[in-house]
């Protein structure tokens, strides 16, 4: 569906593998963004309730990454993305209200079970985010995608890297990983660069050339 390619290729600029932000945000959280773009993992959607973090990002590594805004769930959380400058909108349910309200600005919406995903699709929406996309095992993975073989199909959730690899396998068109990659946690080295560093590293191997 070249339509729907479009959408998401303007929404993700092509990336296989977007990085959730915590809502709570990162420490030293310049540093950890060079490491995610030395390690290809140049998308990121950063939670609304993170505005500051999002606007910060945009006006940083907007020329150099795809940043997003996620888990809108209403018109009004939609048009405070697109007035922060998002370049896509991710949110975890669907609603033409919410497509209006995002304008020209990629907007993905969720669903989970496949009369869901069906009736999205049934709107001419570009792209579907599956959420959440670890709810339901490898197996869901493995099973949905081939329903809709023309749709671009984008799991999100806490998805490890094997995870990742079913999803596409399968067919699915990229993926929104939170809780892996950056975390959320008391320990004040959860996200060390190091850290990130190694676990963006594992996922390298999905990103291709």
């Amino acid at each position: 569906m070249m339509g729907a390619m479009s959408v998401l290729q303007e929404a993700l600029g092509g990336a296989a593998v977007v990085v959730e932000v915590p809502r709570a945000g990162v420490p030293d959280w310049i540093a950890v963004a060079e490491v995610l773009l030395q390690e290809g993992l140049g998308a990121w959607a950063v939670p609304l309730e993170a505005s500051d973090l999002a606007s910060e990002t945009l006006a940083i590594h907007g020329r150099r990454a795809r940043v997003g805004v996620c888990g809108v769930t209403d018109a009004a959380g939609v048009r405070a993305a697109v007035e922060l400058g998002a370049h896509f909108v991710l949110a975890p349910v669907w609603h033409p209200s919410l497509v209006e309200a995002a304008g020209g600005v990629p907007f993905i919406g969720g669903a989970l079970t496949p009369t869901e995903v069906a009736g999205v699709l049934a709107t001419g929406a570009g792209a579907v985010a599956i959420t959440p996309a670890d709810a339901l095992g490898t197996s869901y993975a493995r099973t949905l995608p081939p329903l809709f073989p023309d749709a671009d199909l984008v799991p999100w959730g806490r998805l490890e890297r094997y995870q990742v690899e079913h999803w596409r396998q399968a067919g699915a068109a990229a993926a929104v990983v939170s809780e892996v990659i950056l975390r959320t946690g008391p320990e004040p080295d959860l996200n060390d660069v190091d850290e990130v560093a190694r676990r963006a590293a594992a996922f390298r191997p999905l990103l291709g050339d």
